[in-house]
């Protein structure tokens, strides 16, 4: 069955206050309950870039906590490595060094919590941005070759802290689809399914889980739109459900012939969000 679930962060946001750290760690701790006993959900999933941005409040304890928190509730969680900042694939060692090292802290500080997958970007902003001005095809694939290459050394890295099944890459809204799915392979990793990604992809979801369905442990489920306009193509993701063009229910068919049975994380941005999503899969807000 289905694992329905939600980041803390739809709740919480991405803020928290270094002056008052203790109660920064009940606001968050809070949020967790209010997931699995307020809405009934069945899993959560961590935001590991706290722990890097306020690494005074989101210490080893906190995650002590967490797992305390899972004992009594019974939820099944999640966790995202971090993103925000960082490079893994980075051509400068230095930054590919230090976003490593913050992928794998944040493994360590988890160590006592149940975290059945580990949700990967195998690269940041810089090198979508980089790789997305490259017209020249020879360019671009020089350098694919090479993000390709130090993006794998990420992973054999990764796959010394982690199993290596645990570890599920998202596909990201830029059009390196290929170079994931294959490094997934060479790697025995698992996938995150994120379904508005594939909006800014232009794929089709349907397709994705017949593909790809044996390698998807864990799915991001929100709604996004996509219109073009004059030649330039505008998406927006991260919406509540039946806000935008997906078909979230016959994709949550689809999983259910599949016998999926991991989580299914309702990725919004906020509170009002997540109520909204929550309805329109005909479940209480």
């Amino acid at each position: 069955m289905i694992k329905l679930g939600t980041t803390t962060l739809a709740l919480n946001g991405w803020l928290a206050d270094p002056g008052r750290p203790r109660e920064s760690q009940q606001q968050r701790l809070a949020a967790i309950r209010q997931i699995v006993q307020g809405y009934g959900l069945a899993a959560v999933e961590l935001a590991l870039d706290l722990p890097m941005i306020y690494p005074s409040i989101f210490d080893a304890s906190f995650y002590d906590t967490v797992a305390e928190l899972q004992e009594e509730l019974g939820f099944t969680c999640t966790a995202h490595l971090p993103f925000l900042w960082i490079e893994p694939a980075s051509l400068n060692v230095a930054i590919r060094r230090a976003s490593v090292d913050s992928l794998q802290r944040g493994i360590q500080l988890t160590r006592r919590v149940k975290v059945d997958t580990y949700v990967l970007h195998l690269w940041g902003l810089a090198t979508t941005l980089i790789t997305a001005q490259l017209e020249a095809p020879a360019a671009r694939q020089a350098i694919m070759q090479v993000l390709a290459v130090q993006a794998g050394r990420c992973l054999a890295e990764l796959c010394e802290t982690v199993e290596p099944r645990d570890i599920c890459i998202e596909n990201l809204e830029d059009s390196h689809l290929d170079l994931t799915l294959a490094l997934a392979d060479q790697h025995n990793t698992s996938l995150c399914f994120d379904v508005g990604h594939l909006v800014w992809q232009g794929g089709d979801a349907l397709d994705f889980l017949s593909r790809h369905g044996d390698q998807i442990r864990e799915v991001h489920l929100h709604d996004a739109t996509r219109q073009s306009t004059g030649g330039a193509t505008t998406v927006r993701d991260h919406l509540a459900l039946g806000q935008g063009q997906v078909d979230y229910q016959r994709i949550l068919e689809k999983l259910g012939e599949m016998r999926y049975d991991g989580p299914v994380i309702l990725e919004v941005n906020s509170e009002a969000d997540l109520e909204e999503s929550l309805r329109a899969l005909g479940k209480e807000g």
